[in-house]
């Protein structure tokens, strides 16, 4: 695929490998020239973000239901007519993907699934491996039918994500005498494709307690994550 027949407004996903860790990031395009590319840009919590020379970023883009990846772009922060922009460079054409069509985080930890019962409703906890936002994957000990339906809460802290969904994939875990299921949630959720993003962004933070300032704008760094999992805001 040509990076040119992407059209203007569609949504693009920057994929970033950085210290061991594979984050997702959404935006849009703006201006395609060639092989050069605007894209709005990349914000957490409100804050433009860029990446650190040692991050790996790919550009993604699904069309009609299948995912095209140009690797190793090179993209950078510039200021155009007052108005900040991701500058992404492009080589080649874009080459077919095999990926799932939504970025799945990992979570790794024990949250409650409600489910109905005849009785009325019961909570168990389960292990959350990974979520997307269109989907999860939890391992209980509990045999659940396929086809069951779930409510999920997730926390971020004082706020609750609420997510229902249906189980369409079981997996017995022999290792651990446990149960993988793979489920399908029932509606999208904005809120939730947010927790995701900022989720990556905790995980780079952890361990840190300081953060650096970024460089001017005329730096042609390729941005947003250092080296030793610190994150850099651009403030125009």
């Amino acid at each position: 695929m040509q990076i040119n027949e992407i059209p203007l407004g569609a949504s693009i996903e920057i994929e970033v490998k950085c210290n061991g860790r594979t984050m997702t990031f959404r935006s849009e395009t703006v201006n395609i020239d060639n092989f050069t590319v605007l894209i709005n840009p990349i914000k957490v919590n409100d804050k433009t973000i860029g990446f650190d020379d040692s991050c790996k970023i790919n550009l993604l883009y699904i069309f009609e239901g299948k995912v095209f990846i140009w690797s190793d772009i090179e993209m950078t922060l510039i200021k155009l007519n007052g108005v900040i922009y991701h500058k992404i460079v492009v080589t080649g054409e874009g080459k077919p993907y095999n990926r799932r069509s939504s970025f799945r985080m990992y979570i790794g930890e024990d949250m409650s699934l409600y489910m109905n019962t005849p009785t009325g409703s019961t909570a168990i906890t389960v292990l959350v491996k990974d979520i997307s936002e269109t989907g999860v994957a939890f391992i209980t000990k509990e045999d659940l039918g396929i086809d069951r339906t779930f409510r999920l809460k997730l926390k971020d802290h004082n706020r609750i994500i609420n997510l229902s969904g249906i189980i369409i994939r079981k997996e017995y875990l022999e290792h651990l005498d446990s149960f993988l299921y793979g489920c399908r949630f029932n509606e999208s959720n904005a809120t939730l494709g947010y927790y995701i993003a900022k989720k990556q962004i905790d995980l780079l933070k952890k361990n840190t307690s300081n953060y650096p300032s970024t460089r001017n704008l005329q730096g042609r760094t390729r941005h947003m994550i250092r080296s030793h999992s610190t994150v850099r805001k651009y403030k125009g």
